[in-house]
């Protein structure tokens, strides 16, 4: 249920970037809605739920450009049109995109994310792994020492 409203969030960031794009390509509304819900659903759980917690967000927007690329660019291909145009309109939109990315990463560590860390770090701490030892040596001495 804490996935719904991230979701939306980017899909609605996606959908004015690709509709801003493609539109220029005179493609049909229905095929650029199927292409946003396809790529933003595809990129939210590879770049969102397992890159962005792991690499932070300056590396995960930064894997966001060629990944939102790399998945528009075959889906525009096979929906709109094949042509070269579309892997220019990939290319722009994978820009505003990334840019678009940084701050919806932002959103993400702060109100999706910070749950899952805190537990994370409740593991962590509260098990004792990480818990710190303190004694002092004592000499021992053999029974024949003591004399």
């Amino acid at each position: 249920m804490k996935h719904i409203v991230p979701f939306v969030v980017k899909l609605a960031a996606w959908s004015v970037v690709l509709f801003s794009m493609f539109t220029i390509f005179n493609a049909p509304l229905s095929l650029i809605s199927l292409m946003t819900i396809v790529t933003a659903l595809v990129s939210y759980i590879i770049g969102d739920l397992f890159v962005l917690p792991r690499v932070g967000n300056f590396v995960a927007a930064a894997l966001d450009v060629p990944l939102s690329f790399l998945l528009i660019w075959p889906v525009s291909f096979a929906l709109i049109a094949p042509s070269v145009n579309m892997a220019y309109g990939a290319f722009f939109s994978a820009l505003a995109i990334g840019a678009v990315e940084t701050f919806f990463h932002l959103y993400m560590e702060n109100h999706v994310l910070e749950e899952a860390r805190r537990e994370e770090a409740h593991r962590w701490y509260d098990e004792g792994r990480w818990a710190t030892e303190f004694a002092e040596e004592e000499e021992f001495k053999k029974e024949d020492d003591r004399g």
